[in-house]
């Protein structure tokens, strides 16, 4: 039997200028099958961002609002009620006064005001059942999504620390509260685990509508600390794990290297080569970005003998090799976010400056995620850059 047909529409976008950016949002949409597929008029429709704990869009940490705009003003004219609704980073107490402080410096409380649409700021969240779960049978989630009729996925183009990737099943990590995060990284201390995880709350969630903002992403040290990069285009899709396949394979990843893509194709949620997923617009060959800057915690996805040995002993004594956090001392200002954020408590303030307890340390760099002052390097050990150079 032919596998189910998973489309994702590539559209070229060369900047955020209004009028280029509404145009690809609803060509993206359309090739797709239009708005009226997703959702109905009368519906409440809670758009969800990538918004971490709020930043100047020239960063590229966030949505871009222009992309938010146009997706948020597509729901409205379709005769949607919309929200947008996020919850900061680990780490960032979920309250109204952060929220506030995140979406205005994210620019969303610009587009809530232009459109006239509701942003939430309800610090609420429920616990929800899951039996169907495979890790996770119940997550606790913030109140508007659990009152939306639909939600639709805003996500960032961007590499991750954690989870190499930062796309649409990373995104929906934001529906659970900030200070509960942490205590997933402390569950789920593996890429692949994390990746189950993901893919157990989008099971769960079922967001209706995915689009990428991959105008411009982020390369490198993402999600935070990284660099801009054109890509040049906006993506839409219906299916989370498809739109993933697509960017994995647009920035030079197997797909299968993602943990949440390998869960997916092992829970025959997609083909594990990806038969079905079929793609509509521009052809990803031209514009792709293979030399997109892998985050420095990547070892590369060859797969010769000899390596995949080495990657065996890696993972079995893993600190030695992994990176680990270095505290920049003229660029800590000792405002307690790793702190706070820290599964371990591996991390304390001492005169104004973070101290990180590395025999504590899972290497989750939650710390690095979060610090807004560039702060936290990471550093391997001699041996630990021996074994990098051994994998290339």
């Amino acid at each position: 039997m032919a596998a189910a047909e998973m489309p994702v529409s590539i559209v070229r976008c060369d900047g955020y200028r209004r009028d280029e950016v509404r145009k690809a949002v609803r060509e993206a949409i359309g090739l797709i099958g239009g708005v009226g597929i997703f959702a109905s008029p009368g519906e409440t429709v809670l758009v969800k961002p990538n918004m971490l704990q709020g930043s100047d869009p020239g960063r590229c940490v966030t949505t871009h609002p222009e992309v938010v705009f146009a997706v948020a003003e597509l729901l409205a004219e379709h005769g949607c009620r919309v929200m947008i609704a996020d919850s900061p980073g680990a780490g960032i107490v979920y309250s109204e006064g952060n929220l506030r402080r995140a979406y205005a410096a994210s620019g969303f409380t610009a587009v809530a005001e232009e459109l006239g649409i509701d942003l939430n700021l309800d610090p609420g969240h429920e616990e929800v059942p899951f039996p169907g779960g495979e890790v996770m049978k119940r997550f606790s989630i913030i109140t508007p999504a659990l009152k939306a009729d639909a939600i639709v996925v805003v996500s960032k183009a961007k590499t991750h620390m954690w989870t190499r990737m930062s796309g649409a099943a990373k995104n929906l990590f934001g529906l659970i509260p900030g200070f509960e995060k942490p205590a997933f990284h402390f569950r789920f201390r593996d890429e692949a685990q994390f990746g189950r995880m993901l893919v157990d709350l989008n099971e769960l969630v079922k967001p209706r509508l995915q689009i990428m903002d991959a105008v411009v992403g982020m390369e490198g040290d993402g999600p935070q600390s990284g660099t801009p990069r054109k890509i040049g285009a906006v993506l839409a899709s219906g299916s989370y794990t498809a739109m993933d396949v697509v960017l994995a394979r647009l920035i030079g990843y197997d797909p299968l290297e993602i943990g949440s893509i390998r869960d997916a194709a092992n829970r025959g949620l997609i083909d594990p080569d990806f038969a079905g997923i079929v793609t509509r617009g521009v052809p990803p060959d031209e514009i792709a970005v293979p030399d997109f800057k892998k985050p420095s915690t990547y070892a590369g996805s060859g797969t010769g003998i000899w390596r995949r040995a080495l990657l065996a002993v890696v993972q079995r004594f893993g600190a030695a090799y992994a990176l680990s956090p270095k505290v920049d001392e003229t660029r800590c200002t000792g405002c307690r976010k790793c702190e706070r954020i820290c599964p371990m408590s591996a991390i304390t303030v001492r005169d104004g400056r973070a101290v990180i307890d590395l025999a504590k340390c899972i290497r989750c760099y939650c710390c690095h995620e979060m610090c807004t002052e560039e702060a936290i390097a990471l550093e391997r050990s001699r041996i630990g850059r021996l074994i990098a150079g051994l994998l290339g």
